[in-house]
């Protein structure tokens, strides 16, 4: 199975992985993703056999007999679950494997974000057309599910001076317009009870700035600002130990409900159109609806409006209300 990135997607493979196990219990199943990304498909509640990893070294040129080294192992199925440029390259080697590829819906998203005809189900769901593209039934649960252990948990607590009970923000995303307002989320936790509110632990990668004036303006020291100073496994032990995670939609919060931890997701210019949505049964998703949004695939896309209404819509007493329902003060 190939999908190389990005972390989100990553995630809501898993349940491709499970169904593969399940339907040949007695055959190899191996998955080809980025190197940087291999140790998300280890903590996989439903382990592939091996996790193929992609090297960054590999160059263009180089691509065709690395493909073909891949096609020597004498593959039955490859599941293309990516399909870009480089996973045609690598796939076009299998000759006499057979090949499913993930069709992604080009034109329908084009028709929804620029002239706003949306021709998606309404229960539409990426986790079900990857396992549709890959010829396998969906199971009663289409939810990913990820595993991390205790003892790991309990070292990444200690080595960051953890509180038993923390909730975690992931205030950043690759693109800024997916980010709630610095202030708003510094009004939910500023504004409930004293005492009520557990420690808040920020994570996010060296770029995601956003994290150091939430964390400043944060009252009382309860915050801890891990932003860039963890790597993947250690985001994942933090994310599977909290009570709960609150952000944007990214990677690290689809990640949180497959550790089976609720959220509390703040949606802007994406939606359920573009793979943005919660499987945890607890889950809270905030959005608001408005004829310009969805926008874009990621977020990417600039606002071309006055005011980003989609994040401004979303008010801090909303995404409050959630986190105390979620922590037992509601």
């Amino acid at each position: 199975m190939v999908r190389f990135s990005s972390l989100g997607d990553i995630v809501l493979t898993e349940p491709v992985v499970a169904a593969l196990v399940e339907k040949y219990p007695e055959h190899n199943i191996d998955y080809l993703v980025l190197e940087r990304f291999a140790p998300l498909v280890a903590h996989f509640e439903h382990r592939p056999s091996e996790i193929l990893a992609f090297p960054p070294t590999v160059t263009a040129r180089e691509l065709p007999a690395y493909s073909r080294r891949l096609a020597s192992k004498g593959y039955d199925l490859v599941i293309d679950l990516h399909d870009s440029l480089r996973s045609k390259v690598i796939r076009r080697a299998f000759k006499g494997s057979t090949v499913r590829r993930y069709q992604k819906p080009r034109l329908n998203r084009w028709l929804l974000f620029y002239l706003y005809i949306n021709r998606f189900s309404n229960d539409f769901s990426v986790v079900r057309e990857y396992l549709r593209y890959a010829g396998l039934d969906a199971p009663a649960s289409t939810a990913p599910r990820m595993q991390c252990a205790i003892d790991r948990v309990a070292a990444v607590k200690e080595d960051f001076k953890l509180a038993d009970e923390y909730l975690v923000c992931i205030p950043g995303a690759a693109w800024p317009q997916k980010s709630w307002l610095i202030e708003r989320y510094m009004e939910v936790f500023n504004d409930r009870p004293a005492g009520t509110m557990p420690q808040v632990v920020l994570l996010g990668g060296q770029d995601d700035i956003i994290c150091d004036p939430i964390a400043a303006g944060i009252a009382d020291g309860r915050a801890v600002n891990l932003r860039g100073r963890t790597d993947l496994k250690q985001a994942l032990a933090i994310l599977a130990g909290c009570r709960l995670a609150v952000g944007s939609d990214t990677g690290l919060m689809h990640a949180a409900e497959a550790l089976g931890r609720p959220v509390v997701l703040i949606l802007g210019p994406t939606s359920t159109q573009t793979g943005a949505r919660c499987h945890h049964p607890d889950s809270r998703q905030h959005e608001v609806d408005l004829w310009c949004r969805p926008c874009s695939q990621n977020g990417k896309r600039p606002c071309y409006r006055r005011e980003q209404f989609c994040l401004t819509g979303i008010t801090a007493q909303a995404v409050g209300d959630s986190i105390d329902k979620l922590i037992g003060l509601a």
